[in-house]
Formats: C-alpha cells, structure tokens, sequence
C-alpha cells in the first residue's frame, strides 16, 4: 500500500523529468546534425521533391513491394547456453529488390546491409511461441537490446525471443559508418525501400521460425522507430499472433515536425501534407490494419517528447486497439515494469504465456 501511494506521489516528477531529458536528446541531436549537413533545401525545392517521389511510388502495387519472401538460408553461432535452451545468432541474406531502380543501384553499393542479423533466445520444448522484437533508431546493438527488451525475462514467461537488426543499424550499418543510420533519412525514396527491406527480412523470419512448424504462434513488439516497424507490419501479415506497439513513432512527418516545434521551428503545411503523401506506401496510418484489434496492444509513456503520446493515441484508434500508458518516458522509461507486466497479462489472455509480472 505505501509503496503504491509513493508511486502515485513521485510519478508526476518522475515523467517531468523524463520529457525534460527526451527534449534536451532530440535538442542535441538537432544540433548535431545541424553541424553535419552540407545542404539546406528551400520549401520550393522540398515540396518538388516530395511530390516526385510520391509519383514514383504512388503506382506501386502494395503486394508487389511486399511480396511473401522465400525460405531464408540462415547461418547459426551458438553464443551461450539457457537454462533448457541456448542463445544463437541468426544471419541469412536479405531477399529484397529494391523497386526504384535508383535506389537498387545506391542498396548494392552498402553490402553490411544485404545481411539480416538476429539474436534468438530457443528453448528445447517444440512449439514455444516467438515474440519478435524490433529495435529503435541509432540502437540494434544486441547486448544493448538483451537489456532493452528484458529479453531474458520474457523467455522465462515461456517464449523464444528473436531480437531483430534493422536495415542500415548495428551489424548492418556501412563499415566504419559514423553517426545517424542511413535509414531513415530524408531521402524519403531510401526510408521507403528500407521499410519494404525491413516488412521482407522480418517475414522471413516468421518463415524460418516456422519452417518445421507451420502453426507456431510468432508476433512482435518494437520500441519507437521499431514500433512503427511493427505497426506496418500489421498492416501486411495477417498470420502474426499479436503486434505491441511500445513507446511508437506513427508518422514520420509527424515526428519531424513535432521535434522542430521544440526549437521553436514552424513546418509548413503543404511540406506536412506533401510529406504524408510521399510516405504512404510505407505509412502505418494510410494502410489498413489485417489483424483482429484484439490482437494489438499499443503502449505509450505518459513523458514522452521524442515520440510523443498523440502517436500511441493515432496507432491505438487506427488499430481500434488498446492503449496503455506507464510514467516515465522515451529514454528514461521509469516505471516500465508495470508496462511490462500489462504485457504479460495481455499474453497471458491469447494463452501464450503463464503471466508473471516484471518487477
């Protein structure tokens, strides 16, 4: 009981001081690639390369951008042992084609990228359903994830759990690259294919997961940029057993948009508008959900000013889902336990896991 009441009394402070660290990230952020950026485009010029790319796009059959990959030929490294299970890494080689043929040419040139990478946490028993989780932007390192995911944690709930790289992060950044990650970018044309790359590798996935059981339960989870992931991916395979947006980025333009606000940086309309339409063969928001809205839960942090909650809010009623939120905020998440543990329940409802809460 006084534990809850000093809860309840510190949360207040503690999602104050969570915003006021997100705010002063995305500001130093802002800055730095202020100081790395050879070329300002005027909105004339952004507005004229916004609406070319939705043209090129704008034809582009949905189901053709993303096909159902073939079986992937993965590579395992046994990294440590489990307790009834082991620790692997997977790597198998990116199937996607790239649909603009100037971006293909660009997409052959970084060959770290033409290689998925995923650590996955097995147990022995047959069947364990998978919880596939999805990285945010700058991040994919796995020791990193293990932590970010408490993936130890949810594989004693009885899941396999297979921590996903992003294109263009971690293990499948350009050697010697320094910085922001290639994707996404404001090379909108790049952000796009780099979606399609990333819908096709996580299929694949799912394929190989599955390969010798073909009624595995798989679904996933993605934190910010990773919760966008798997929004989309909600959109285009309707086998995933559940999709849990955490602390998600829903737009992309939305997100610019709201960070140059914290600089006191206005965005025009037409470039907001142009910006949503070039994006949306790869925008969450514009597609149609194919999963039952039970099978979504999204979670927000109540501090958020890096993916702020009007993005948990957008997801939640596009989905028609479930929305959570724990105090706290994008990078200091405090009080994640409980969010944690409402996924545990939400599992725990599909019978995929025993329930147990994260303390």
């Amino acid at each position: 009981m006084l534990a809850a009441f000093a809860r309840k009394a510190l949360s207040p402070l503690l999602v104050s001081a969570g915003a006021r660290f997100d705010v002063a990230a995305v500001r130093l952020a802002q800055e730095v690639s202020k100081r790395g950026s050879r070329r300002v485009q005027s909105v004339d010029d952004r507005l004229h390369y916004l609406d070319g790319v939705a043209a090129r796009y704008a034809d582009v059959d949905p189901a053709a951008f993303y096909p159902a990959p073939a079986l992937p030929h993965v590579r395992e490294h046994h990294v440590r042992p489990l307790a009834l299970g082991e620790v692997v890494d997977l790597t198998y080689p990116s199937g996607f084609h790239p649909h603009d043929p100037a971006q293909a040419e660009r997409f052959a040139k970084w060959r770290a990228n033409h290689f998925a990478h995923v650590r996955l946490f097995r147990g022995k028993r047959p069947g364990r359903p998978v919880i596939v989780c999805i990285h945010g932007y700058r991040a994919g390192a796995f020791g990193f994830e293990e932590r970010s995911f408490a993936a130890e944690w949810l594989y004693g709930l009885g899941l396999d759990v297979a921590l996903f790289t992003l294109p263009f992060h971690a293990l499948r950044a350009p050697e010697g690259r320094k910085g922001a990650p290639l994707f996404p970018t404001a090379d909108v044309g790049r952000t796009i294919e780099a979606f399609g790359q990333a819908i096709h590798d996580l299929r694949a996935l799912m394929a190989h997961l599955r390969k010798d059981e073909p009624a595995r339960a798989v679904g996933v989870m993605g934190m910010s940029l990773g919760g966008y992931t798997t929004s989309l991916l909600a959109t285009i395979e309707p086998s995933l057993a559940f999709a849990i947006p955490f602390i998600p980025l829903s737009d992309m333009t939305d997100v610019v948009v709201q960070h140059e606000a914290l600089r006191g940086t206005a965005v025009p309309e037409s470039l907001v508008t142009a910006g949503k339409r070039a994006m949306n063969l790869a925008r969450p928001l514009a597609r149609a959900s194919v999963l039952p809205s039970d099978r979504v839960l999204v979670i927000g942090a109540e501090g958020d000013r890096i993916t702020p909650r009007t993005h948990a809010e957008a997801l939640a009623a596009h989905f028609g889902s479930e929305i959570v939120f724990f105090p706290g905020a994008h990078l200091l998440q405090f009080g994640r336990g409980e969010a944690f543990g409402r996924i545990a329940r939400f599992l725990a409802a599909r019978g995929l896991v025993g329930g147990r809460r994260k303390e």
